[in-house]
Formats: structure tokens, C-alpha cells, sequence
């Protein structure tokens, strides 16, 4: 029979009252040395308490009173797993898991554990185990859907997300991370349903209407993408920005606009920024007076464009007097009539003088055709959201352009120390770099302009040469970035030569598509 007082500081631990619960059971084990019960309840509530090394010490006495006790070795794994030590709490949960089989917390434990070493088959066997002792517990099912997605093996990923999100349809962890498989596999459909559920549940989630919007733009749902869209991040952010100041955003109805000053405010990064203003002419044409709000670098570019009769620099501090506020992200959505796949870049000429130095330093650099080449782009997330950052494996670009001669021009910003370089010995012969023409818009305008071929991953440069009415061969890494559509060439970019990579991330094919 229980000891009485063990028993209570077990009640007690249970409630919540750790104090307590440790007074208990050293009382108890004062009163019992021999029992292990007692120890393991002192350990518990000193592991409650945060005192590490209190408990563990604890727990040292109650597994040599029984070495066989399978809670015993569980309470130790956890101390260690809050101690910062994982092979000593993996070693714990596997001889908690083979005293007890039918211990769920330890299979589920081990299981946790090894996904985070990226030992996914070993992974989902845990997780397997712990579905045997409680089948349809979700967080088992999720966490074995997730280990299986990573172990290559989609289909059985597939059906264990689909046990899970029967077993608990609401739980909100579920529905992300089925949609998040889904993206992977291709399947933007299923991936906008399962975010569109999640932002149910979460509303307030600033990344959920942003992967429902992305899902849907790729599947070209333009009114439930644009719908979504709405609640960026950087939309919300400037709502309140100007609730604080006394207004509120409203996108108006195009044919309100005759004759009124309208400001397109920027909100994103210079590429976007010149995609979406391809809508501004439509609102010109309404009869609108544009002024543009943005970065002082797209100004003399958007000057040239003949649109808009004044040009500022956003200041948060010192701001310009808004009138007619519209965030650029919000034009599409102005005209919903129209196929967005019509709608064409804005057309921009490069300087003539600007056009002759930089013909001058790559008649210096080496002998024609130009090849420029970049292989990074974007800012890497921390969680999965499409075409965010794009990169390729900057040695296998440069075998797959080798065969184009000429003179290879590195566009690439941010490079690595010593990138260059080692790139260039990789590839037999130097690769210049002309990373700086980044640093003023309309040098790496005239210098897009002028090269012969233009080969890399979705960046401002590839929108700059849009505008100056030049082709490029565009790599797409996988999941799509939703403007370079799912497949083949983007009706947004005529002339652009669109390479996808695998969705099992293989970029054979797409290098061996960059023909001379």
C-alpha cells in the first residue's frame, strides 16, 4: 500500500503546489530512506522549482532504491533535458521506454528528441510507439507526420497529417504544419484550405494571410489571394501608423479617382515596389494625380515614367502630408475586373551616360557575350513562406553557364569573403565582380541593360531589366515564388526564360535548360 504521506505530496504536485509537495516528501523520505517513491516525488518538485542539480541528486537516490522503476528514469531524462545535457536524457527515456512499453511521455520524449537531431526514421519509430499506447493523440500523430515528411516518405506523411487533422480538426500546430507539407508537395490548393483554417483560428497571425495569399497567387485565385493580401504585415503596420496620427486607410474604388491626388505609399523591396507599381498607369489613366512616397533610390527611375507629378522619401518622424494614402500592395486589388496577367511592367530607360561608363568597364572586364550571374536573394525566414529567399548553388550555376563563354559578370549582393574568388577558380577564369553597381539603381539599370545574358534567382535586378525591356533567364527555386507562376514562362516577364527547380530540390533540369 502507498505510503499516506507520498501519496499526498503527489496529490499535491498534481495541484500545483511544489512547495508543498517538496516538504511532503522529504519528510517522508527522512522518515523512509528505502523508499524510492519518496525520493522521486522530491525530485519532481524540485524540477518544478527549478533547482537542477537538487533534483537530480534526488533522483540519483531513488533509481539506486529502484533501479527498475520506469517514471524514475523518465524524471532523469527530463532534469537532463532541462540541464541542457540530450544524450544523457535520450539514454533515460530509451530505459524508461524499455522498463515501461506502454510509457507514453517517454516514447513521445525520445521521439521529440531525436527530431531535433534530425534522426527522423529513428523519430517517427518513437512516435509510432507512443500511437500504441495512445492512438489518435494528436501532438504524436503531428510530430510522426512531420518526422515522416522529412524522411522522404510523403505519401505516409500525407496520411498520418490526415489522421491527426481528423483526430483533432481545430488544433491550429496540425493545420500549419499539414500545410506547410503540403507547399512542399506541391499541393497550394490543400496548403491555401489548411492556412485559411489556421488564420481561422489564429487571426491575429501575421504570416497566415500571407501564406494563404502567396498559396492562392500561385493558383491564380486572384479574388481570394488579393482578399488575403490585404492583411500583410506592412498593410497593418501602416494602418495604425496613421490611426496615430489622427486618419484611416481606405483603398478607394477606381472610378472615384478622377482628378484627385492620389500618394502611392511603398511599402516592401525595391523589386516589389516596381511590380506592383505596373498597376499605377491603370489609376493615371482614371484620372488620378499621382505623388509617389518611397525610397529616394527608385526616384529619379519613377521620374522618367512620366506618372507621377511629385516624388518623396517616406520619413516616419517628419512625414509629408499624405493625401489619398494607397499602399502600393493594394493596386491589384483596385482592378479586379482586369486579368492581372495582362497588366505590363513599367517601361524605364537607363542613362545614356550611365550606359557608356558601365560599356566601358565591361569592354575592360573581357571580351563579349556578358554574362551576369547572381545566385542569392532575400532575406532567409525563419519559418516556411514562398519564394522569400531564393538561392542556387552558385558552383553548379557557374558549370552551367561555362559553356556560354564570354565574360562572366557577378551581380550578386552581400557576397561571402573570398566568394568570388574561389568562384573563379572553380570556374577556370576570373569572375568579375560588379556587386557595386547595387548601390545606385540606376547603375545596376544601365548594367542589366547592357549584358548580353542575365542568368540567376528572382532579385531587383531581374525587374530592373524588365523595365529596361531586356530578357533574362530566371531560376526559380522550389515552392515557386507566385509571380514566376508553377510552371514554365511568367506572362508578367514576356521574353524572361523561367527554370524551375525539382520539387525533391534537384536543379539538373533547370541548368541544362540554359541553352547558348
Amino acid at each position: 500500500m502507498a505510503d499516506p504521506a507520498i501519496a499526498e505530496a503527489f496529490r499535491q504536485l498534481q495541484a500545483g503546489n511544489a512547495a508543498r509537495a517538496l516538504e511532503l516528501a522529504r519528510a517522508a523520505a527522512l522518515s523512509q530512506p528505502g523508499a524510492a517513491r519518496a525520493h522521486l516525488a522530491e525530485g519532481i518538485a524540485l524540477r518544478v522549482l527549478g533547482r537542477l542539480g537538487e533534483a537530480g541528486a534526488a533522483l540519483a537516490i531513488a533509481a539506486k532504491r529502484a533501479p527498475d522503476d520506469a517514471a524514475i528514469a523518465y524524471e532523469t531524462g527530463v532534469v537532463a533535458q532541462l540541464g541542457g545535457d540530450p544524450a544523457a536524457a535520450l539514454a533515460q527515456f530509451d530505459r524508461a521506454r524499455r522498463l515501461k512499453p506502454d510509457f507514453f511521455a517517454a516514447h513521445f520524449s525520445a521521439g521529440s528528441l531525436r527530431f531535433d537531431r534530425k534522426d527522423w526514421e529513428p523519430a517517427a519509430a518513437c512516435f509510432r510507439a507512443a500511437l500504441d499506447v495512445q492512438p489518435g493523440q494528436a501532438a504524436a500523430l503531428r510530430y510522426l507526420a512531420r518526422a515522416l515528411d522529412r524522411a522522404g516518405r510523403a505519401g505516409e506523411a500525407d496520411a498520418a497529417f490526415v489522421h491527426a487533422l481528423a483526430a483533432n480538426p481545430d488544433d491550429f500546430d496540425t493545420l500549419l504544419d499539414f500545410g506547410r507539407h503540403s507547399v512542399g508537395r506541391g499541393n497550394f490548393r490543400r496548403a491555401a484550405k489548411l492556412f485559411t483554417e489556421a488564420w481561422r483560428l489564429h487571426p491575429a497571425d501575421e504570416a497566415l494571410p500571407i501564406y494563404v495569399a502567396q498559396a492562392e497567387l500561385l493558383e491564380g485565385q486572384w479574388k481570394a489571394a488579393w482578399s488575403a493580401y490585404r492583411h500583410r504585415p506592412t498593410r497593418r503596420h501602416f494602418e495604425r501608423w496613421l490611426a496615430a496620427r489622427g486618419g484611416a486607410y481606405r483603398v478607394p474604388e477606381l472610378g472615384t479617382l478622377g482628378g484627385a491626388p492620389v500618394c502611392l505609399v511603398a511599402e516592401q523591396g525595391y523589386g516589389d515596389i516596381l511590380f506592383f507599381l505596373r498597376w499605377a498607369p491603370l489609376l493615371a489613366q482614371a484620372g488620378a494625380r499621382l505623388q509617389f512616397l518611397g525610397p529616394r533610390a527608385l526616384h529619379s527611375l519613377l521620374a522618367r515614367t512620366g506618372l507621377f507629378g511629385e516624388l518623396h522619401e517616406f520619413d516616419a518622424e517628419n512625414p509629408v502630408a499624405i493625401e489619398s494614402p494607397i499602399l502600393i500592395g493594394d493596386l491589384p486589388s483596385m482592378v479586379p475586373a482586369l486579368d492581372p496577367l495582362t497588366i505590363a511592367t513599367l517601361r524605364i530607360a537607363p542613362l545614356p551616360e550611365r550606359l557608356a561608363a558601365w560599356g566601358e568597364r565591361l569592354e575592360r572586364a573581357g571580351p563579349r557575350p556578358w554574362i551576369g550571374l547572381t545566385w542569392r536573394a532575400g532575406s532567409r525566414p525563419e519559418e516556411l513562406a514562398h519564394g522569400l529567399y531564393k538561392t542556387v548553388p552558385p558552383e553548379a550555376l557557374l558549370r552551367a553557364v561555362a559553356h556560354l563563354g564570354g565574360t562572366p559578370i557577378a551581380l550578386q549582393r552581400l557576397t561571402l569573403p573570398g566568394e568570388i574568388e574561389s568562384l573563379g577558380r572553380d570556374l577556370g577564369r576570373p569572375l568579375h565582380d560588379f556587386s557595386r553597381a547595387n548601390d545606385d539603381l540606376e547603375d545596376a539599370l544601365a548594367l542589366v541593360a547592357l549584358l548580353d545574358r542575365h542568368v540567376g534567382v528572382s532579385n531587383t535586378n531581374m525587374h530592373l531589366a524588365a523595365a529596361a525591356g531586356h530578357e533574362a533567364d530566371v531560376l526559380v527555386p522550389f515552392p515557386p515564388e507566385w509571380r514566376w507562376r508553377l510552371q514554365e514562362d511568367s506572362p508578367w516577364f514576356p521574353g524572361f526564360r523561367v527554370h524551375h527547380q525539382a520539387m525533391d530540390g534537384d536543379w539538373a533540369r533547370a541548368f541544362a535548360a540554359i541553352a547558348p
